[in-house]
């Protein structure tokens, strides 16, 4: 009887237990860390909030997703917007040219009308993807990103890119995210292409693929059978990110409701105008979607873990002063930044403080520091 009853108690236990990271691609110190902290916490009110892009994946999610809409020419109601949808300030001169965001928004309408066409008339996408209108269409519409970040703020961009899918029921955008993860999910496919119009006057270059280290998926499947609820908290539209945070083969499998991102108003077809009773989690407004939406749940503790690594991921990763590790993952921010600063003091103390410095899980050759907030 008492064996049966040693027995019993042991299945009992078993989902509390949680099996140590173990992958090599962890820093020792950094998997140590993170291993006494999954071992020492537990409860209905132990919680972790993560970032999306660079954080949990490698690359963006939102660039993967207009790289696809790039190559396959699904842009929704942007074009008839001349693509200027969350640009406040259109009459603003484009840095590096002699247009203006309007003028320059105009001239990609113009050449996606005229490649849209193409397609319609039965071209195939090899043969548009030769042309030079093809080839200066792609260009520019990655400058006029990179434009947005110089002069305006990355922002700007991380609201702009979601108005790309307006005019889309939520469920055919949904179905454009899928396939764009299926053209660039996978560690092979993780690159750096250089993309120039054919006259010479824009050049860009663009992060290819996306992927989420075997690491990475370790630490939120540990997290989880130790019952410590994790959350992600991102600057790229929530039905975006969902549709890989919530994959269970590709990404970590969360519940929707542990996903956080920028939202819609709930409208259909899907328009450029964000949500002002939420707090879109940019920057600072990621406290506030922590303390409105999941400390609630956990008795309005603080995440006893949080990971990031931008500057718009240093509020959430600073606020609590009882969170007990802040995870940063090393994508090459300069020194003198925010995070910066931040990964410069887990080096400083070998990643034995409060804050943890784990290198990129990959990283595509020639890859440059991106964005990401």
């Amino acid at each position: 009887m008492k064996k049966l009853l040693v027995l019993f108690s042991l299945v009992v236990l078993l989902p509390a237990c949680s099996k140590p990271l173990e992958n090599k691609a962890w820093d020792p110190a950094v998997k140590s860390a993170l291993n006494t902290l999954i071992r020492e916490e537990s409860g209905q009110d132990a919680y972790a909030v993560f970032d999306f892009d660079k954080t949990s994946i490698v690359h963006d999610i939102s660039n993967a997703l207009m790289v696809y809409q790039i190559e396959n020419l699904c842009f929704g109601d942007a074009p008839k917007h001349d693509f200027l949808d969350g640009i406040e300030a259109p009459d603003t001169p484009m840095e590096g040219t002699d247009l203006t965001f309007a003028e320059m928004g105009a001239l990609l309408r113009d050449e996606y009308l005229t490649l849209k066409s193409q397609k319609e008339g039965g071209a195939s996408m090899e043969a548009i993807h030769a042309s030079p209108v093809y080839l200066d269409f792609r260009a520019r519409m990655w400058a006029f990103l990179e434009a947005m970040d110089t002069t305006f703020g990355e922002w700007v961009s991380y609201c702009w890119m979601p108005g790309l899918l307006t005019g889309m029921t939520e469920e055919d955008a949904r179905q454009v995210v899928r396939a764009a993860i299926q053209q660039e999910y996978g560690l092979e496919k993780l690159k750096v292409e250089e993309w120039t119009s054919p006259d010479g006057q824009t050049r860009v270059t663009v992060e290819r693929g996306i992927w989420m280290s075997d690491a990475m998926k370790e630490l939120y499947q540990a997290l989880i059978r130790k019952g410590i609820t994790p959350y992600v908290c991102s600057a790229s539209l929530e039905l975006i990110v969902e549709e890989l945070a919530c994959d269970p083969v590709l990404g970590p499998g969360l519940p929707r409701e542990q996903v956080f991102g920028l939202r819609f108003l709930p409208e259909e077809p899907l328009q450029a105008r964000f949500d002002p009773s939420y707090p879109q989690p940019i920057g600072p407004s990621k406290v506030e979607c922590i303390k409105t939406f999941m400390a609630p749940a956990h008795g309005n503790s603080a995440p006893v873990l949080v990971g990031g690594d931008s500057n718009g991921d240093v509020p959430m990763l600073t606020a609590f002063p009882e969170t007990r590790k802040g995870l940063i993952i090393d994508v090459g921010r300069k020194p003198e930044t925010p995070v910066g600063q931040l990964a410069a003091q887990a080096r400083s103390e070998n990643n034995q403080g409060r804050f943890l410095l784990q290198p990129a899980f990959a990283k595509a050759d020639g890859a440059v520091e991106g964005g990401g907030i």
